[in-house]
């Protein structure tokens, strides 16, 4: 384990030293007995030496988590102040230590994720605080009044996740399209019997929430030649979009869209004006050949309307990759369900995720400290 020293107090800070290699192989883990302890590199982010004009920096995970390495590509004017959670490795910071902060990433997955409620126990003492980062999309779990009505800007991990959910949404799409079960059955029983299997071609794919991710599932669908409609709460499209005359349905709208698809991808994110916005009478409207695939938030879903549909073979199928509680209660019905297709929300959870999600943020990092303008910033108020 590599220790690094605090500027600002005499305790230790402890990063991981199962840092990844550089270069072509930088994702890939270094054997456990060839694991670097590369001090002049960790020093990059956590230095004695300051300048004045430097931003204090605080991280909200836990020190093991692995993405952590990628802070050493902050430039050279962030400082780090400390990397931890408030009532775990840093029961003794005082009120003065959290006034230093000026900047706050929220990070970690796992053992290593931070809560809501630990920010909210800290946010009285966050006086100088300007911006806070997550590297998660979703800002349902950062979100809370006292930060809302702050001046506090607030960005995400917008972008970092949306192509993997992309492809595990059109996976979903083909799992049901090809009748990937019914391969897997007769292979058990050793049974060669052809059947016809249903393209994608020329289905319509309707997309509620047209934002980042659901912008790349549409592209990803466009390579297998399907038809897009889509849902968003602004009409304004790109260039592209407007270059292939995407039709695009208001909120008040869709039932028209979920009527129209045969398949259904929801990408939205979790808001008070979201929850349960896929309701029963919306799903009443699909096609009873259509299939719905949610690689958004489980809370946009009307699931026990979801669920009564599924088993009364009202609609085809089902992908989820999120569900309304999760983890999925052992008693969810959707457990037994042949006409589903169930992953625990672990679509986005690639080899790089995280470290991706950690580059952007040192890519922000880099516009802050110049006095440019930030991407990915968030509407407080809608909560996206």
């Amino acid at each position: 384990m590599c220790s690094l020293t605090k500027a600002s107090r005499s305790s230790r800070i402890q990063l991981s030293a199962r840092l990844w290699q550089s270069g072509p192989r930088r994702y890939q883990r270094t054997p456990e007995r060839h694991q670097p302890c590369n001090r002049l590199l960790l020093q990059a982010v956590m230095s004695a030496s300051r300048g004045k004009s430097d931003v204090d920096l605080f991280v909200l995970s836990g020190r093991e988590a692995p993405e952590l390495k990628e802070l050493v590509h902050l430039p050279s004017e962030v400082h780090l102040l400390s990397t931890g959670r408030p009532d775990v490795e840093l029961k003794d910071w005082s009120k003065s230590d959290w006034q230093k902060v000026q900047v706050l990433l929220k990070c970690g997955t796992g053992k290593d994720a931070s809560s809501k409620q630990e920010l909210q126990d800290i946010w009285p003492h966050l006086t100088n605080l300007k911006w806070i980062h997550s590297a998660s999309a979703g800002v349902e779990k950062l979100l809370f009044p006292e930060l809302v009505k702050s001046s506090v800007t607030v960005t995400n991990a917008k972008g970092a996740y949306s192509h993997s959910l992309a492809e595990w949404a059109l996976t979903a799409c083909s799992w049901f399209a090809k009748d990937l079960p019914r391969l897997k059955r007769q292979q058990k029983d050793k049974n060669w019997e052809p059947y016809y299997v249903e393209e994608l071609r020329g289905k319509t794919l309707g997309v509620v929430g047209y934002g980042d991710i659901g912008q790349e599932t549409a592209n990803v669908a466009r390579a297998f030649k399907m038809d897009i409609v889509a849902l968003r709460r602004r009409k304004e499209l790109s260039q592209h979009d407007k270059d292939l005359h995407l039709k695009i349905y208001t909120p008040d709208k869709l039932n028209d869209l979920m009527a129209e698809s045969d398949y259904v991808v929801a990408a939205l994110p979790h808001t008070d004006k979201t929850e349960k916005l896929v309701s029963s009478e919306a799903i009443s409207h699909m096609k009873q050949t259509a299939v719905f695939i949610n690689i958004g938030r489980g809370q946009t879903v009307d699931e026990e309307a979801l669920v009564k549909a599924l088993q009364e073979k009202k609609i085809r199928g089902a992908g989820l990759d999120v569900t309304y509680t999760e983890p999925l209660p052992k008693d969810s019905p959707l457990w037994d369900l042949d006409n589903v297709l169930l992953s625990p929300h672990c679509a986005d959870r690639t080899t790089t995720f995280q470290a991706e999600a950690i580059q952007q943020f040192t890519e922000l990092a880099k516009l802050y400290v110049e006095g440019k303008e930030l991407f990915n910033v968030v509407d407080k108020e809608t909560g996206y």
